[in-house]
């Protein structure tokens, strides 16, 4: 580590500014800033890029560089966010240059981290005595928060944490600690946000990492990210207690390079370089806007959009928080091929003789060929996974090369219901063609008993989100026999492909049609749903498989498969994703009764 460096952050080597750069002037940048062709972001991202790598890699004083490395907040958060429609709110694996997109994205806030720690580096490096504590205080918040928006990036197109991000976010904030200036306040009139401190962006930070992002479609990851401020005022983040009732602590390392990690799976000793995140509050938080929801109450404001659909996601983040996520099966790594479909429709038809549909999918706006062609990813430093996983995800370990890929890997596989924000039947699980749907290859990393990781294939197959229906065909059986499970994390690993964790939900599965009660003609129009039966060995109830919208709790229905009709009341709506529902149902006494 270089002896000025003491933090041992990441930043580029300097050298003199070439005569007449426009970068070394905060009043330029400004007048730079404000010629861009905003309306055309291809070239306005380009030229931001390439401005602010040069701008780190010049000399340039403290004050100047900070009062430009601000400049540059307004137009990367523009890019940004006008850029990721190349991959929000889509499947996976993303195209190649849609994929270069979204690591240009997070490059951006890496560079805009880098202008803020080299400012870092080189005040702690000077005279302690002439340090400007409200300058430093700036620069180390504004890293933080950068180094955050770094996480998300990754998180939003389920790569793993890049490594040494945590390690500075550690650091940094140690050092704030350290010479406490870690609660002092720090306006954002730029951006529209309240004054945030060290500490608090630190504990945002941490509470982003608790919430199991990687488990969550990215409507869910974006709705969670954006309510981190409210949220995190209502957790505690303090030295590690010997003795505590919570059932929710985490402890971060402050001299590691990991995220934190719930108290109970910690096998190294607590020290006086650990924190301790307690969520106990938040939990109770949540579970009182939960039951709210449950008895039509309003939640409190600011802390859950509208739709009642976030029910699903707010019981999601009580279980991860308030539990220790252990696995529940041995896993075996294995390697076996499987043959899978994506989505209702798909698994419907092809339960189905003859078979009816193939689902076809909604593409991610695709880039031009010409466009963003000048941006060539950093191969320089590794991504990395968070070092144990539990619950269903399986322990990843990426290669010491590991790069930037366009290929996307999808895990799959936890035992807990997901929600969707959004509510509404998205158009790639809902459309079809008339040609029946062929299933597709993929490898088993490892398996459980009610579960696979499996390795996605990189192209010309179905894609795939979190809380998607997967439909495996059973080896050897008919071509009409499918189990039925659903994804439940997904993970890139660049060099490596998307992994699937998947949870087996049934193990066998029924093509049916379900009407309203009520309708005259049942066998008219029927919605396409599947039945998973009754399993008496594991003790499984049957339950239902629907599309988002067409019912609901309390509901009657006609339910119709090759062996008769009976009518039924939905009971509890056991699961909603943006993919699918799932009911428990009681049989009812309603006169359309089995033939």
């Amino acid at each position: 580590m270089d002896k000025k460096n003491k933090l041992d952050l990441d930043i580029p080597e300097r050298t003199p500014p070439p005569e007449g750069s426009f970068l070394t002037k905060p009043k330029a940048v400004e007048a730079w800033i404000s010629s861009l062709p905003m309306a055309n972001t291809n070239e306005t991202s380009r030229q931001v890029f390439k401005a602010i790598v040069d701008f780190n890699r010049m000399v340039i004083p403290n004050l100047p560089r900070l009062k430009a490395a601000e400049m540059f907040r307004g137009p990367i958060h523009y890019i940004t966010e006008n850029l990721k429609r190349y991959y929000f709110d889509t499947p996976f694996p993303l195209s190649a240059k849609n994929r270069k997109i979204a690591v240009l994205n997070r490059e951006l806030y890496m560079e805009l981290a880098a202008a803020y720690k080299i400012v870092i580096v080189e005040m702690i490096a000077g005279d302690a005595r002439k340090i400007d504590k409200n300058l430093l205080v700036v620069a180390i918040q504004r890293a933080m928060r950068c180094l955050a928006s770094v996480l998300y990036q990754s998180v939003i197109v389920y790569d793993p944490f890049p490594m040494g991000v945590w390690g500075e976010i550690n650091r940094l904030y140690a050092y704030a600690e350290q010479n406490r200036v870690h609660e002092l306040g720090v306006k954002d009139t730029q951006q529209n946000r309240p004054a945030n401190s060290i500490r608090e962006i630190y504990m945002q930070v941490l509470l982003f990492s608790v919430i199991s992002p990687y488990r969550l479609r990215q409507r869910e990851i974006e709705h969670c990210y954006h309510q981190l401020p409210a949220w995190s005022a209502y957790v505690t983040l303090s030295m590690p207690e010997r003795i505590s009732s919570s059932t929710s602590l985490f402890v971060t390392r402050l001299s590691s390079d990991n995220p934190p990690s719930h108290i109970k799976l910690q096998t190294s000793p607590i020290d006086r370089h650990c924190r301790q995140l307690d969520a106990i509050n938040l939990v109770q938080l949540l579970q009182s806007i939960y039951d709210s929801v449950e008895s039509d109450q309003l939640p409190q404001e600011g802390l859950q959009d509208d739709d009642p659909g976030n029910r699903q996601l707010l019981g999601k983040l009580i279980q991860v928080m308030e539990k220790v996520q252990k696995r529940k099966y041995v896993r075996t790594r294995l390697n076996f091929e499987l043959k899978i479909v994506v989505g209702l429709p798909a698994i419907h038809s092809l339960l189905q003789l003859p078979a009816k549909a193939e689902i076809t999918e909604t593409e991610a706006p695709q880039v031009a060929d010409d466009e963003i062609d000048w941006f060539t990813p950093r191969e320089t430093k590794p991504l990395i996974n968070v070092p144990e996983t539990t619950g269903t995800h399986a322990q990843i370990h990426l290669p010491p090369d590991a790069g930037l890929s366009g290929q996307e890997t999808i895990v799959a596989l936890d035992a807990d219901g997901i929600g969707y924000p959004g509510g509404t039947l998205p158009a790639w699980v809902a459309s079809t063609t008339e040609r029946a749907p062929e299933p597709f290859s993929c490898t088993t990393d490892n398996e459980s008993a009610w579960g696979y990781c499996i390795l996605w294939p990189p192209a010309n197959t179905s894609r795939v989100r979190v809380g998607e229906l997967l439909g495996i065909h059973v080896s050897g059986s008919s071509t009409s026999h499918y189990r039925v499970g659903i994804s439940r994390w997904l993970r890139n690993l660049p060099g490596v492909g998307i992994q699937v964790g998947m949870e087996i939900v049934g193990l066998d599965s029924i093509a049916v049609g379900v009407t309203p009660v009520g309708v005259n003609d049942p066998s008219e129009n029927p919605v396409d749903c599947i039945l998973l039966p009754e399993s008496k060995s594991t003790g499984q109830r049957a339950t239902l498989l629907t599309p988002v919208n067409p019912f609901a709790v309390e509901d009657e229905v006609v339910i119709e498969d090759p062996s008769g009709r009976k009518s039924v009341r939905l009971i509890e709506k056991l699961e909603s994703t943006g993919a699918f529902c799932r009911f428990q149902f009681e049989e009812s006494t309603d006169p359309h009764q089995r033939r």
